[in-house]
């Protein structure tokens, strides 16, 4: 079963009550750094294990990012043992963050700055959600569900003018500015 899938089926499984005290306790927890975003050329090479890529086991030298970004955990052993203050780093290309920079603050290619719904910190507006320190390849994912309409939230449409025109290349480098603020 996958993360997704065991989510659902707890919820499926929820009273009210139950949710409401999950609600109350998710929502007291104050957001901590976890990421750290890196600029890079080059990148350990990985294998997928447990959902995650790690360092391929074995392997030495580098290989090229190319233009993805590359999360990975700093400590694979605090990680597997679920360690909630294990860290991850995030591997961008090199400029990914001047550039997400520009186009978040709206000064690149006619984008919309994110801060005029996300707040100045982009650490949320009323409920419009925080963006800042989540995770990059979350955030490119949710750019793109936000793109190709897969993402159906109550307030997605108003996404839609925002990602319409945005490149693979656009949103790679809003992930990563976005990623590296402070949460």
């Amino acid at each position: 079963m996958s993360p997704p899938s065991l989510k659902q089926a707890i919820g499926l499984n929820t009273t009210a009550e139950e949710a409401d005290q999950a609600a109350a306790y998710f929502a007291g927890l104050q957001p901590r750094r976890w990421i750290r975003v890196v600029e890079t050329a080059s990148v350990p090479p990985t294998v997928v294990s447990g959902w995650m890529y790690i360092e391929k086991p074995g392997a030495t030298g580098k290989e090229p990012i190319g233009n993805r970004i590359l999360e990975m955990p700093e400590n694979l052993e605090r990680t597997e043992l679920r360690d909630s203050r294990s860290s991850f780093v995030a591997y961008v290309p090199v400029g990914s963050i001047k550039r997400g920079k520009q186009l978040a603050n709206g000064t690149e290619g006619g984008s919309t700055a994110c801060s005029a719904c996300h707040g100045p910190d982009l650490r949320g507006l009323g409920p419009v959600p925080r963006l800042a320190g989540r995770s990059p390849s979350y955030l490119a994912r949710q750019l793109y569900d936000l793109q190709t309409s897969n993402r159906k939230g109550l307030w997605s449409p108003l996404m839609s003018a925002v990602v319409a025109k945005l490149s693979p290349d656009d949103m790679l480098a809003l992930a990563a500015y976005i990623a590296s603020l402070e949460p």
